[in-house]
């Protein structure tokens, strides 16, 4: 009888030390084809500028493909590799988009189809509306704007719309940021209030900066930084 008894246990020892070496990962059983990718979680709500770590498994490598969306400050940080892994949801300080979908597709040369895919959609909350045009006071108690031209530059305009000053954003990698204008601000002075995809610092002429302090601007509010004129 002892024997029998050492043989079940024996026996079903065995069988947990190969359930576990089959099925070693932790399940999730969020997707709709769990045979690719398994994730934490398909839903999650993400201040606009922060970020949130999510756990997935994906059984092949992978890609994935931002729908749309305005911030390049909004993407994914990811290996790109099978296996259980973090991943991190970075939303840009200026996303103006509520609800944004990362799209995970299989991009391995064991799976014939690129078109297997599933996605994590991001509620995007505290979003900070931007404009393309707002009043702006200018000195001597004349009322101008100041109104993006183009996608990374805004201009100061005198009360008949002709240009006075430009400025634009510039990122930590050296390159032109992307801005969106939300208004003026006080802060001893006037501040332009803008939102960029990141901690950036105003790019401004010699000669513009002249024309913005004289109107009473020193620099812009980045995402709720004050930055004077460089």
């Amino acid at each position: 009888m002892n024997r029998i008894i050492k043989r079940i246990v024996t026996a079903g020892l065995m069988a947990l030390m190969l359930s576990a070496c089959v099925f070693p990962e932790k399940a999730y059983a969020y997707s709709d084809i769990p045979m690719y990718f398994d994730f934490q979680d398909t839903v999650i709500s993400i201040n606009a500028g922060e970020t949130r770590k999510m756990h997935m498994r994906a059984n092949y490598d992978y890609t994935y493909h931002i729908g749309p969306h305005t911030s390049s400050g909004t993407y994914l940080e990811c290996s790109f590799k099978s296996g259980t892994q973090d991943v991190i949801f970075h939303i840009g300080a200026d996303e103006q988009v509520g609800n944004v979908f990362f799209h995970f597709y299989v991009d391995d040369p064991e799976v014939q189809s690129t078109d297997t895919h599933d996605c994590v959609e991001i509620y995007v909350q505290n979003i900070k509306k931007t404009a393309e045009n707002i009043a702006a006071p200018l000195a001597k108690g004349k009322t101008g704007s100041v109104a993006k031209s183009s996608a990374k530059v805004a201009m100061l305009y005198n009360k008949d719309g002709v240009g006075m000053a430009s400025f634009s954003l510039k990122g930590g990698n050296g390159q032109m940021a992307d801005l969106g204008l939300k208004g003026i601000v006080d802060n001893n002075g006037k501040y332009f209030d803008v939102t960029s995809s990141s901690d950036s610092t105003p790019v401004i002429s010699e000669s513009d900066k002249k024309v913005m302090i004289a109107n009473g601007y020193l620099g812009v509010c980045v995402n709720g930084q004050y930055k004077n004129w460089q």
